[in-house]
């Protein structure tokens, strides 16, 4: 006996699960949509997208859904339109049985901003993506010779690595690439340019910048020097005004 009650709760509990889901899937298809629900997150970084947004994309790319079934709103559908927008990373679309569609969308996250041509953005991902007539991200501004692909591969990845850092997130304001690829940073604090090179394996070198700027640079004055070279081992190279 003690070996089959086991298996007679099992079973009690299996059909007791599938009347409850028969009951609110009967439940669910009764009820329609009231309205919509939409919660954006980190806008308190970025505010490329918001509610106004997501009613639009929706009734443009997916029609009028309010007073129809919740369950004859398709999701997955939703989601697709929703991300079509340039803006958006990702959406997720769920819906409660009180009558609401739920959207929660992720907006994509620049780390640079390219003004080449007619501008945009580069994002985490690596991705570009276009400038906003809503929204201007607070991050950090790319000119001169830039190609996209340069800006996805290698600059995107070096402004992420500034940006991750919070010393250079607050020093280092734009970046100027030379035609030979070498950049060039500007600070917010002082009236010279800062010569890096490369951007690959920069490492060393920032370190090495740190320790002019704090033992270096802060006894000579800041306005002392026109450029700072980075480019040479063991060693930074200024010149003066």
């Amino acid at each position: 006996m003690k070996r089959i009650l086991p298996y007679i709760l099992s079973c009690i509990l299996l059909v007791y699960l599938i009347i409850v889901f028969t009951f609110v899937a009967t439940k669910s298809g009764e009820v329609t949509c009231r309205g919509v629900r939409v919660a954006v997150k980190n806008t308190d970084v970025n505010v490329f997208v918001d509610e106004e947004d997501v009613m639009k994309a929706i009734k443009k790319g997916y029609g009028d859904i309010m007073d129809k079934s919740i369950l004859a709103v398709n999701k997955d559908s939703l989601e697709r339109v929703l991300v079509k927008n340039p803006m958006i990373k990702s959406a997720q679309v769920y819906y409660s049985l009180d009558g609401y569609i739920h959207v929660n969308i992720q907006q994509r996250e620049p780390v640079l901003r390219v003004l080449t041509g007619e501008g945009y953005y580069v994002d985490r991902d690596g991705r570009v993506m276009p400038l906003s007539s809503k929204f201007t991200s607070r991050v950090v501004v790319a000119t001169g010779d830039i190609n996209k692909k340069f800006a996805c591969e290698k600059l995107g990845p070096f402004a992420m690595k500034l940006k991750n850092e919070p010393f250079w997130d607050a020093y280092i304001e734009q970046l100027v690439v030379r035609s030979n690829e070498d950049v060039v940073m500007i600070p917010k604090v002082g009236d010279f340019r800062i010569v890096l090179g490369k951007v690959d394996d920069c490492d060393a070198r920032l370190e090495k910048l740190i320790l002019f700027l704090k033992d270096g640079i802060t006894k000579k004055g800041w306005n002392r020097y026109k450029e700072i070279n980075l480019k040479f081992d063991n060693q930074v190279v200024c010149v003066r005004k």
